[in-house]
């Protein structure tokens, strides 16, 4: 019999609003605009295929397309961090560059999971470039990604987190970083992008709205149910936007209803680094998130911090199917934790595990190790720790590492329609 599997839908896109579904590649539901949506998979059962890298989850994830490359989630069982913790059953999921335990994500977090299915995913349906706003981790992915795809890429950064873009390649002609000067906002980097997606009809990558970035990230838990057979009772993250704490979330409703796996949700430990902590703040204390509100004395804030990747002043909290909701369907918890805080973590990771680590990885197993002292974790618990990446150390080892150079700088008094406008030169396409 002939097959008709390439003709038939892989996925639908489920409106966590209404409830209407919809056709990828749609981000957005026409009728209630702000809720997320939600891929729901032809293949319900949990069949990882045997291969290495993402793809050997290729049934959970948007694209039809796959590559070959080993970037993909890493999940072990850790005994000497474990036995420093006095934990019994900890994994460690190393999502950074660690060949000595078999992690090659080549750009050091585990962004990479995000970019290689966003990427196929878009050119699937017709995309021919993408424009994405990032603070350093995303912004490697997609330029690497990208390089790898032939597929260009624009990327909007603040210039403050500029010294974060690199990849260990030589980076293709296709690859567009735009530098906003003087500036650590990437909520103003966000803006740009959006503004000139619209004006020169650039597809945005979509962030928290991109189902293939979701998903990408949430082979993580993938990874930890295809290795240990089960879903941990307690994962630790930490978090900028949340996007990666809600790719975890689904990953895990999905597996539930597979129905190989019992239990529960595992609850979410969302951790942020103080002084600039505003999920931490709006869940933990009420406090609401208004990215509008004292901007300078939010930008200040982020200077102080050591992870500043993380430092997101509008994350998608509060919206159906947001990080509000991820926290509340699992009875999770955030943390603020101190730069000190962070390099004794990183610290005692290293030593513990042999393998350096980031600072986001730093704050991680600081609240993992406060989670433990106020028995929020029980020592004979299951615990996922996403230790998220591990910056260039290791890479710099191995690799030749390539900076991005800006292909167009703005001043942050141009982030506006009519400074956009005046970009006409640089994208016109004649």
């Amino acid at each position: 019999m002939p097959d008709d599997s390439a003709k038939s839908p892989k996925l639908s896109l489920r409106c966590l609003g209404c409830s209407r579904e919809y056709a990828p590649p749609a981000i957005r539901c026409p009728r209630c605009k702000e809720p997320l949506l939600r891929t729901e998979y032809a293949k319900t059962d949990f069949a990882p295929i045997e291969r290495d890298g993402i793809f050997k989850f290729s049934d959970w994830l948007p694209p039809r397309e796959t590559v070959d490359t080993p970037i993909g989630p890493l999940v072990y069982r850790s005994d000497r961090l474990a036995e420093r913790l006095g934990l019994k059953r900890l994994y460690i999921a190393f999502n950074g560059y660690a060949p000595s335990v078999g992690a090659m994500n080549m750009t050091g977090s585990f962004k990479d999971f995000e970019a290689f299915p966003s990427i196929l995913y878009m050119r699937e349906h017709g995309a021919e470039s993408v424009i994405l706003a990032s603070a350093g981790n995303t912004a490697r992915a997609f330029a690497y990604a990208g390089t790898l795809l032939d597929f260009p890429v624009y990327i909007v950064a603040p210039e403050a987190m500029a010294n974060h873009l690199w990849v260990p390649i030589v980076p293709s002609d296709s690859i567009r970083l735009i530098v906003v000067a003087g500036s650590n906002d990437y909520t103003l980097a966000i803006e740009l992008a959006g503004l000139i997606a619209d004006r020169f009809g650039i597809p945005p990558e979509g962030g928290v709205r991109n189902v293939a970035r979701r998903d990408g990230m949430g082979t993580v838990i993938l990874e930890y149910a295809r290795t240990v057979g089960a879903i941990p009772q307690h994962y630790f993250q930490a978090v900028g936007s949340g996007t990666g704490a809600i790719a975890a979330w689904e990953a895990s409703i999905r597996l539930l209803r597979s129905g190989r796996f019992d239990g529960d949700l595992p609850r979410l430990h969302l951790v942020q680094n103080a002084p600039f902590t505003p999920i931490h703040d709006a869940w933990t204390h009420g406090i609401p998130i208004r990215p509008d509100l004292d901007v300078e004395a939010q930008l200040s804030r982020i200077r102080e911090v050591r992870a500043d990747v993380l430092a997101n002043r509008d994350p998608p909290y509060g919206i159906h199917g947001g990080v509000a909701d991820a926290l509340r369907d699992t009875d999770g918890c955030t943390y603020a934790v101190t730069n000190d805080q962070i390099k004794s973590a990183e610290a005692l990771f290293a030593e513990a595990e042999g393998i350096p680590t980031g600072p986001e990885g730093g704050a991680a197993l600081s609240a993992l190790t406060e989670a433990i002292e106020t028995e929020r974790v029980k020592l004979d618990d299951s615990v996922l720790l996403n230790i998220t990446g591990n910056e260039d150390a290791l890479l710099k080892r191995d690799y030749t590492i390539h900076r991005l150079k800006p292909w167009l700088t703005l001043r942050p008094g141009k982030v506006s329609k009519d400074g956009v406008k005046r970009l006409e030169p640089y994208f016109r396409t004649d």
